[in-house]
């Protein structure tokens, strides 16, 4: 098996490293307090391949850029073009080489295209399911500032129209996992031997 000290010198005499094999690169799709962040944390420990939280990457270019920050007030998504190359920027670091895990991206079908035309890859796409009665209760029930009810509202209605549309898109290599009514080390080693 390859290590670490392999991959870079793979990588600095252009031997295509995006393509090794065992490689896991993982899509993780579900609606707000689905569970994408948590599974994703327990998978990042487990497959020692790291967790690409787009969520978070906007949160932080929020600070710097003022439509973005308004965007995400609204409970909206940033532009495409920008959560790609933010993206793009993140998979030049060398401890994507073995594969990733994207938590809540891409978005909607116009991101999934943008992503697959700039050459982003992924082997596996996961499907959280789970009940809007138990989403509602996660995020309310978690304390973040953004997740007033009015808020959450729009997140549910944004993924909607957004993001379900993926399930589609997806629909002939989707894996689908009940994402409620076990143990998360459970939910989330279903979705390890679901990757494998």
């Amino acid at each position: 098996m390859k290590g670490f000290k392999d991959y870079i010198f793979d990588f600095l005499n252009g031997v295509n490293i995006t393509e090794a094999p065992g490689m896991a690169r993982v899509i993780m799709i579900g609606g707000p307090g689905s569970g994408k962040s948590t599974y994703s944390e327990i998978m990042e420990r487990k497959l020692n391949i790291p967790h690409i939280y787009t969520g978070d990457m906007m949160r932080k270019l929020s600070k710097t850029n003022d439509m973005v920050k308004d965007l995400l007030a609204r409970g909206e998504f940033a532009p495409t073009h920008t959560v790609i190359r933010a993206v793009q920027e993140r998979l030049e670091k060398p401890d994507t080489f073995k594969g990733y895990i994207f938590d809540g991206f891409p978005r909607n079908i116009e991101q999934a295209k943008e992503m697959e035309k700039v050459g982003i890859k992924h082997d596996y796409v996961i499907y959280l399911d789970v009940s809007k009665e138990e989403v509602i209760r996660r995020l309310t029930a978690r304390g973040r500032k953004d997740d007033t009810p009015k808020i959450i509202m729009n997140r549910l209605e944004v993924y909607e129209r957004e993001t379900a549309p993926l399930l589609e898109y997806y629909k002939d290599e989707l894996i689908k996992i009940k994402a409620e009514g076990g143990t998360t080390e459970e939910i989330a080693q279903t979705i390890i031997d679901k990757t494998k």
